[in-house]
Formats: structure tokens, sequence, C-alpha cells
């Protein structure tokens, strides 16, 4: 398994988890106390989770829980609340969208803690990302008018041709075609789609945007742009002002362009902020040298 998928298993973990409850809660709510009677009124993973969709999650990773059991008898009117009961579960998953996309807000500013909280900020940054993306991909895949999935339910109701299919006999095949869809990677471009979706409104922490400006400037600085370069290390110094990397890049920018006075102030701030790095007072002794050597140069 790669790094990247197990990224995504919190988030399916909360997901699914988050997506039975609210069938539960909501048939609870509707007049059917089938499920609180088995316990799945509950935010406990343990009481959700399936073992070979739990197996799949760590293997694919894709999964999914137990199936929420609901008494239609129960319900005061059983279209209506059946209805609402199996639309609860997509919503819960997009619910669990909008509050993770409402954290990345404040994770966004990876520096608010200084550098030393940066690291721990862009983690939970990442795994908010992977966790909405996760939510995003099961309320889609839930919408699928197939058995067992939610959009089964849901669209009958929704539009008046789709006829419901609740035989028994069909979900074997049902599910032989969701298995085959999944193999095929058939689902690929419309779960892209979702994810590219997801990608327009998730917000970039500071710390990737600052990564961005000072790689730029180093490339710019490489490609004798000194210019660029001097605007890349100030776009980088706009997200985190205490680095002292991005002042020394500038600094070394600035000096290209004889801005020995702007090269001197920036090399000082670096050496204030990183005082035991020993290649900040070489970089200052160049400064001076070659400041001194135009002061001294007489003009022509």
């Amino acid at each position: 398994m790669s790094f990247e998928m197990l990224l995504f298993i919190p988030g399916l973990l909360a997901g699914i988890t988050v997506h039975e409850f609210a069938h539960a809660w909501s048939a609870s709510l509707l007049g059917d106390r089938l499920a609180r009677r088995m316990g799945r009124v509950s935010l406990n993973p343990l009481r959700h989770l399936s073992p070979l969709g739990t197996l799949c999650m760590i293997v694919l990773p894709f999964g999914w829980g137990r199936p929420v059991q609901v008494n239609l008898y129960q319900f005061n009117k059983p279209r209506r609340d059946y209805f609402l009961t199996s639309l609860a579960g997509p919503a819960a998953n997009l619910l669990m969208v909008g509050v993770g996309l409402g954290l990345m807000q404040f994770t966004r500013h990876s520096f608010a803690f200084g550098y030393a909280g940066a690291h721990a900020l862009a983690i939970l940054h990442v795994l908010l990302t992977f966790g909405v993306i996760a939510n995003a991909v099961l309320a889609f895949f839930n919408l699928i008018p197939l058995p067992p999935l939610d959009g089964s339910k849901i669209w009958p109701v929704v539009l008046k041709k789709v006829r419901p299919t609740f035989s028994p006999g069909m979900y074997r095949l049902y599910w032989i075609v969701l298995i085959i869809l999944m193999a095929t990677h058939a689902l690929n471009p419309a779960i892209r789609g979702v994810i590219n979706a997801v990608g327009t409104v998730t917000p970039a922490p500071d710390s990737a945007i600052f990564m961005r400006h000072y790689r730029a400037a180093e490339d710019a600085m490489k490609a004798k742009r000194y210019p660029q370069a001097e605007s890349d290390a100030t776009a980088a110094l706009g997200m985190f002002e205490a680095s002292g990397r991005a002042h020394a890049q500038r600094a070394r920018a600035r000096q290209a362009q004889k801005n020995f006075a702007g090269a001197e102030e920036d090399i000082r701030r670096a050496m204030a902020i990183t005082p035991g790095n020993p290649e900040y007072p070489a970089i200052l002794d160049s400064i001076l040298l070659e400041s001194n050597m135009q002061s001294t140069t007489p003009a022509h």
C-alpha cells in the first residue's frame, strides 16, 4: 500500500461511520426504532464497519460499512421516510465535506504557531484534504442508482420513471456489476471529476505556497533572472516573514543587482533568525566586500 492510500483511511473511516450513523439516526427520528435497538445510532466505528469492507478499505483503498436495517412498517409515511433515511447517508458525507473545508480555513495558516508548529498543521491540513476527498467520493458513489447503494432508493422517489429494485434475487447481480465497474476502472473518470471539483474549493496551505515561491526563486537565481528571484523570495516572505533561508535567498538576489543595502539588511535578518547557520556570515562578508569595492572604485 502506498503512503497516499494510507492518508485516505482516516477520512474513509470517519465517512463510513458518519454515513451509517446518519441512516440509523434518521430512521429513529422518523419512527423506526430497529436501528437504535441494534446499537447503530452510535458514532463508534466498530458498530458500523464490515470486515470485508474494512479489508477493502486497507487494500484498495475503498470500503463500506454494514448496511443499516430499517422496518418500513414503523414509518409514518413509508415512501417519504425511507427516502429521507436513504438520503441521510450521502447528505452526512456532504456535511463532512463542508466541515472539512471549514476546518481547512484554519489549518491553511501553517505558520500561525511559528515554524515549529508549521509541520503539525501541514500534516493536519493534508489529512483534512484526503478526508474531504474521501467523503465527496462516498457521497457520489452512494448516489449511483444500483442496489445496495443508496441511489437505488433515492432516485425512484425523485424520478418517477425510475423503478425501485428490491428483488433480493437481483442483489448478487448488482454486486457483480459494481465489482466489474470498480475492477475495470469504469467509474474512474467520474471519480476524478469529483476529486477535481473538490480540488477547486480546497484551500492551499501557506507552507505549500511558501515552498512554491521559494523554489521559483531558486530556479530564477540559477537562470540569473535576479529581479524575478527577488520578487519570488519576497512573495515567500509574505507567507512566512521569519524564514532565514528566504531572507538569505533575497539577499543573494539583491546582491546580484548591486542593491547592497537591501542585501545586507536581508542577510542580517537571516542571521538573527538562524544565528547558527555558518553560510550567512560568509554571505554577509561577500556583500560588504563587494559594496566596499564599488564605493572605492573611482567614477569615470
